[in-house]
Formats: C-alpha cells, structure tokens, sequence
C-alpha cells in the first residue's frame, strides 16, 4: 500500500498542470494583462525610449573582434536604414534583428557582417526565384506566461538558414532597480534568443478572485431581483475576458513541454507498474501465495499440462534399446532373472522426507 501510495503521488506530481499562457496580439495595446491569480502592468516598459532597444556586445576571436548586435522594437516593425545595403540589415516586418559582424585589431576599419537574423516579426519571405518558403509560417505570436517568479514574453516568426527562430523576453521583478531599465543578453541556441530584464513592473499583482456566496444579484425593496443594465455598444471590453483572438494561440513550447510531461508520465507510471509485478512475482507475500494455492487446487484443469506416469513409462520402454556393447547394470535387483522384471519408478516417492540428491544415476 506504501508503494502505490508513492506511486499514485509521483504520477500526481508528473502530470501537473503547465503554467497559465495567454496570447497577445500587440504589445502597446495589451500591455496590462492577467496570468493565473497575477496581474501585470508593462506599459511604462515598453513605452519607454520610443519602444526600440539595441543590446550589442563584444567578443575577441583572435585575429579579429566579433561583435554581435540586436535590435529591438515592442511597438512596431523596424524601419529601414537607407544608408545600410539590403542584405545587410533584416527583412520588413522584423522587430527583433540580430546582425553579427567582425573587425580587425584596427577600429578606424569598416566591420564585416557575417550574419543578418530576423529573430522575430512577421516576414514575406521568399526565395530568389520568387517562390515562398514551404516550411515558414508569418506570424508574429506573442505569447506570455508565468513561471518560477519570472515573466516570459516571446515573440515568434523569425527564420534563419531553414531554423525557425524566436526572441524570450524573460522579466524578473526587482524593486530596487532605477528606472528605465535595458535588456541585457543571457544566451542563444538552436533558434532562441534569450534576454533577461530587470525591472519593477515585473512584479505582478496579486488578484483575489472572489467566492461565489459574495456575488449577489442586487434586489429591490420588494424583494424582486432588479435587472442588469445592458453594456454600452461602443464601451470598453471586459477586462476578466479577452477578446476572442486573444484565447486560441498557444504557445508551441508550451504543448511540446506538455507533450513531454505526458509521455515521461507514461514511461515512469509503466515502468513502475512493471517493477512492482516482477518484486511480486519473484517476493510474492506469503498472503499472495496462500490465494494463489487455493486457486490452483479449486481448478485442477490448469494442470493439465503437466505430463503424468504413464506416458513417462511408456517413453521410457520406447527408448529403452541397449547396444550390443553396452551392459546394463540394475540397481535393485541382484540376480539376473529378476532384473528382467525390474520396475524403475521415475520420481521419488512423496512420502519419503530425505532429500534424494542422486536418484535416477547408474552405479
């Protein structure tokens, strides 16, 4: 009972929930928004320096520098340098571009560029020929969720050298920190492109949600429920329920890491299913034994496979050939007259109690 009770509560454990994810189709315009039982307020974030941001850093790789350069915009797609030749800035419709470049010991010399990633944004991209990626979906989908005390806000449809790429904009919430505040680079790999940000308004609101006994429908004097007034046709949304489009986009991390969870649930529920069948079977409780005995008694037929005397007998006079330069000795009988006759019993007698250690050999 212990050990289902612990398996029964790792299964739990396996199977919970994931976090609450919510999609948002602008980031100036939802900029404050509910998770779960938090409440957020972004909007002094992303207003701040006009929505754009430029993180860079700086890396030697002898003989030269490399330095990598990201540039983001929360309000809009990024404008276009009319200095800056085409294929050496992103695409239109990116709003987080991701430009690596490299230079010599001398800095009075032009960098090269090496790498141009649109890292997020709603691209048209297509190939020389003027057809379209087969494999490229457009859309920005920006999605947030909550967890382990830190905001995630990504922002999808970036596309680089077949690799679909993705920006997480990880906020952690820190009261002491100056505002405004700046993204800094945390790390990138196979197509996700992470930045950690500091910042107040990181810190979300509790919202107590309130029990049902206190949500009373107003009456009148009499005693008679006084209907509800009808909302306004051009009033503002309710704020408990987002719009429509707002409800259908999940993020595609999130159902793989609850196609994860699933199957890892699976595996370690079976495999423990398993373990516990071969211990029983191999340690089965005396308890387990005494009703397993019963039933084999009360149900003779599943015995019935079990070869009886006689048919070992009668295989035993079918094979009992003696060459011509072999001489059997008979054990139990002394003369050679009745040894003709000798009966030889296959098995020991059950009511023998010595164990018989070399019973059936000649001597």
């Amino acid at each position: 009972m212990i050990l289902a009770a612990a398996l029964l509560a790792l299964c739990w454990s396996l199977a919970a929930a994931a976090a609450d994810v919510r999609s948002l189709d602008s980031l100036a315009e939802h900029c404050r928004f509910s998770l779960g039982n938090q409440r957020f307020n972004l909007c002094p974030v992303f207003e701040a320096n006009e929505g754009n941001w430029v993180v860079e850093y700086e890396v030697p790789t002898p003989p030269t520098f490399t330095k990598t350069s990201y540039t983001i915009s929360l309000r809009g797609a990024l404008q276009k340098n009319e200095g800056v030749p085409d294929h050496e800035q992103c695409p239109d419709g990116s709003w987080i571009c991701m430009i690596t470049s490299n230079r010599r010991l001398f800095e009075e010399e032009d960098p090269r560029v090496l790498q141009v990633i649109p890292v997020a944004g709603e691209l048209s991209l297509k190939h020389r020929d003027g057809s379209r990626y087969h494999d490229y979906f457009p859309g920005l989908n920006i999605t947030a969720d909550f967890r382990r005390d830190v905001l995630h806000v990504r922002l999808h449809g970036g596309y680089y050298v077949y690799q679909h790429q993705k920006a997480d904009l990880q906020f952690i919430c820190d009261q002491d920190v100056e505002e405004p505040t700046n993204p800094i680079t945390s790390w990138a790999w196979n197509g996700t492109h992470t930045f950690s940000w500091r910042t107040k308004h990181a810190c979300g609101e509790t919202v107590v949600t309130p029990t049902t006994s206190s949500e009373q429908t107003p009456t009148s004097d009499s005693g008679v429920p006084e209907p509800t007034s009808p909302p306004e046709e051009n009033g503002p949304p309710d704020d408990s329920e987002p719009p429509d489009n707002e409800q259908n986009l999940i993020d595609p991390d999130v159902l793989a890491g609850r196609s994860r969870r699933s199957m890892m649930t699976i595996f370690i529920c079976s495999a423990s299913v398993v373990a516990i069948l071969v211990y029983a079977l191999y340690f089965p409780p005396r308890r387990l034994q005494h009703l397993v005995t019963s039933y084999v008694k009360t149900h003779p037929s599943l015995l019935r496979a079990r070869v009886g005397e006689r048919v070992l007998v009668r295989w035993a006079d079918e094979d009992f050939v003696l060459d011509g330069g072999e001489e059997d000795v008979m054990v139990n009988a002394d003369e050679q007259f009745d040894a003709l006759d000798e009966q030889i019993p296959l098995k020991p007698s059950p009511r023998r109690s010595s164990v018989l250690t070399n019973y059936g050999s000649a001597r």
